[in-house]
């Protein structure tokens, strides 16, 4: 979801401090977020991704190894998460159980563990359903994130509240369907502790950024198994490996 870039209305200090906040993490180009995704019907996804500052990132989300470069996302999933992250891909919200005797063929579920099961998942962005794209969207926010530093239009304050023990401002700046907030210690200068990043319709991610500056390289994995995601899908959706 992009954001416009515009002129901050009247320069308000809100803005300025907004715009200030964030400004770090465009500098540094390169930095890691540690945070959690909450979807429409109400999961909650822990991740922990390093942006390169060039568009790729790499980290872990819901417990799956997961890459970004150009357009394509790798993922890949201990064997005891698979069933669970299956269970998301076929659009269950609980994770359905596997029998190991069962024929492949009668149990799409199955067989598509069988599938990924020591393999990455890859998937030629934009993915065939949201769970297919692993990191992608953390590291998409973080990027959005960063550019938020310049525009800040129309930002808000809210009372202090207290996060991690700390005593924190937040600021928000709503933006079509996307609403960004910051959250800035109440002394010293106005540097972003933790951001949320909200769309209307019920997702939203909240984070902190840590080694901003610190070198991140990221490629595609080499050797590996793969399995395409769009074969994965085919699987849950009809049947046979």
């Amino acid at each position: 979801m992009a954001l416009t870039s515009c002129t901050a209305g009247g320069d308000s200090g809100e803005a300025r401090e907004f715009g200030d906040a964030l400004r770090p993490l465009r500098e540094a180009k390169s930095f890691r977020m540690v945070g959690e995704f909450r979807g429409p019907d109400g999961t909650r996804t822990a991740f922990d991704a390093r942006l390169d500052g060039r568009g790729a990132c790499e980290g872990t989300v819901g417990g799956a190894e997961s890459l970004l470069v150009g357009e394509r996302v790798w993922t890949r999933w201990d064997d005891s998460a698979l069933p669970k992250a299956v269970s998301r891909l076929a659009g269950d919200t609980e994770t359905a159980p596997l029998d190991p005797v069962a024929d492949p063929a009668q149990d799409e579920q199955w067989a598509a563990v069988k599938l990924l099961r020591g393999a990455y998942m890859v998937t030629a962005l934009p993915g065939d359903v949201p769970e297919t794209e692993g990191i992608a969207p953390v590291c998409r926010t973080g990027l959005l994130l960063a550019g938020a530093a310049t525009g800040a239009d129309d930002v808000t304050s809210a009372p202090v509240t207290v996060r991690g023990g700390e005593r924190l401002r937040p600021l928000s700046r709503t933006d079509g369907p996307v609403t960004i907030r910051v959250y800035l210690p109440t002394r010293g200068a106005p540097r972003v502790r933790l951001a949320e990043y909200e769309v209307q319709g019920g997702r939203s991610f909240s984070m902190s950024f840590r080694d901003l500056g610190a070198p991140v390289r990221v490629s595609a994995p080499e050797g590996e198994q793969t399995v395409s995601s769009d074969d994965v899908m085919t699987v849950l959706r009809e049947g046979g490996a």
